[in-house]
């Protein structure tokens, strides 16, 4: 018999169908399926065909683990072969999963259905490093968290300074470039899937340091013969062995020369102590620069101190109706253990236009006037000054300091008032900013002056008016005059036109 090219095609074609579905014409009742499933539950894999089955058998991943034609075979613990031919499996582990194929034998050949068990469990991490990892600041931490889960676990990284780092690797590996002591802590890899609770593990990042030294008071004011206390603070880790030096040298061992540390605070990654420097019994040769020097065995710093016998930075006080509009009354207040020299009064006239608390003028220059000291002890020294000869309408910058037997003392804050006529100034109740780096208010005499701009509207209840001439007023009776009884003073007045004048004048000032 002759058998046709296309004949021959259709055949195997039916070959083919017969091989997937059985007879041709009989097909699976039951339907390839997927389950996905919890561990300890139980499934059934459905294998039901229109045609009786005269054998079953059932594999998993190519294993196999049921056949009626071999009943000596031993059948798989949690596993039963309905009398349908279906599969059970129950109390179902992580090891059941796979692909399921159920293969099935009728009078007219042979049939073959595939089914999937996909046993879902919550997720599991394994973290490197682990527990805990001390690094240097700026080396990089690598940090890898497997997580393995089904579905498959989505991870997400919690920890400082997260601009700082990159992951990489389907977020399983971090990286971190440790910038600071501010990136110690926790690094925490979380792994989610959906089934059960998320998993969590954590990394403790531990930064070495070289320490950090700051002093909160820079310069200590003092004076012979007193007592004087010089403190820095310290935070670093490892923790760090203080030294103290005085003018560049190593502080000698005497009994004046009290050091004393305490712990201010600790913890797991750092600690900060304060270390302090008592002096007793001061003398000149004490006074100078001092510094606080920390070392540990990642780094060495350290900071300087002053102490000093100057006048602390004179503060302008409010003058209250004492001013018009081609005078202006000053009052300052300074401290300073040692009695006051003189007083260097700067002063200078300032656009009016476009005023603000920032503006600077670096290239405008200054007047100044030397301003005798009234010779009180101390070691609150106030004093009034009143300028005379200035323009109507205008906006000056005044500054102050202050010279005893140690030397200049720092500058004050830049106090900026306006004369009376019409003037417009900022509405700003009271503002200071940092002055510009430019030396604008440099003293020759080696003071450390850093002032701030100060618009004139303190308020009048800051300061007890009556109070402040205790210095600069006295009765006739304590100079020796032969006065009413109203209290006098003298005062230095600067007149300011083209040329500057100082005028020294008696002033009567009213109870």
């Amino acid at each position: 018999m002759m058998i046709s090219m296309g004949g021959a095609l259709t055949t195997l074609a039916l070959l083919m169908h017969v091989g997937k579905f059985g007879v041709f014409g009989q097909q699976f009742k039951s339907v390839p399926t997927t389950v996905k499933t919890y561990e300890n539950e139980t499934v059934l894999l459905p294998c039901y065909h229109n045609a009786p089955y005269r054998y079953v058998r059932w594999s998993r991943d190519d294993m196999l683990l049921v056949d009626t034609r071999n009943p000596e075979l031993p059948v798989p613990p949690r596993v039963q072969l309905w009398k349908n031919g279906s599969l059970e499996v129950s109390t179902v582990q992580m090891e059941d999963t796979g692909d399921y194929t159920c293969e099935i034998t009728t009078e007219g050949g042979r049939a073959i259905q595939q089914h999937a068990i996909e046993v879902q469990y919550p997720p599991t991490i394994a973290m490197y490093p682990v527990g805990r990892v001390e690094v240097k600041v700026g080396q990089i931490v690598e940090v890898v968290c497997d997580a393995t889960g089904v579905p498959q676990p989505y991870v997400t990284w919690n920890y400082k300074n997260e601009n700082a780092s990159a992951s990489f690797e389907n977020n399983r590996k971090l990286s971190i470039l440790v910038e600071s002591k501010d990136f110690a802590g926790p690094i925490e890899c979380q792994a989610t899937n959906g089934v059960g609770d998320p998993a969590v593990e954590t990394l403790d990042l531990v930064v070495d340091f070289a320490p950090e030294v700051t002093v909160p008071v820079a310069v200590v004011h003092t004076k012979v013969g007193q007592s004087a206390t010089l403190e820095c603070f310290v935070t670093s880790r490892p923790t760090a062995t203080i030294h103290w030096f005085h003018k560049g040298l190593p502080l000698p061992s005497e009994k004046r020369l009290i050091k004393h540390d305490t712990v201010v605070s600790t913890s797991q990654y750092h600690s900060v102590r304060r270390h302090a420097l008592f002096i007793r019994n001061i003398k000149d040769a004490d006074l100078g620069r001092y510094e606080c020097k920390a070392e540990n065995r990642i780094g060495l710093k350290g900071a300087h101190l002053e102490l000093t016998g100057r006048p602390m930075p004179a503060a302008f006080k409010p003058s209250a109706g004492m001013s018009s509009s081609t005078t202006h009354h000053l009052i300052w207040q300074v401290e300073s253990f040692s009695p006051i020299i003189e007083y260097k009064l700067r002063f200078r006239k300032i656009p009016s236009g476009d005023i603000t608390p920032t503006r600077r003028y670096p290239d405008l220059a200054w007047s100044e006037l030397i301003i005798p000291s009234d010779g009180s002890a101390g070691p609150l020294h106030s004093i009034g000054y009143t300028l005379q000869g200035l323009q109507a309408a205008s906006v000056y910058e005044v500054v102050v300091l202050a010279r005893n037997r140690y030397g200049t003392g720092d500058a004050s804050n830049i106090l900026r008032f306006a004369t009376g006529g019409e003037v417009e100034l900022p509405e700003i109740t009271e503002t200071t900013s940092q002055l510009g780096a430019d030396g604008d208010y440099a003293d020759e005499d080696g003071g450390q002056e850093d002032p701030n701009i100060t618009d004139n509207v303190i308020p009048r209840d800051f300061y007890d008016y009556e109070q402040q001439f205790t210095s600069e007023s006295r009765t006739d009776g304590e100079r020796g005059g032969s006065g009413a009884g109203s209290p006098t003073g003298t005062v230095c007045l600067g007149v300011v036109s083209w040329v500057v004048v100082l005028v020294c004048s008696r002033r009567v000032f009213r109870e």
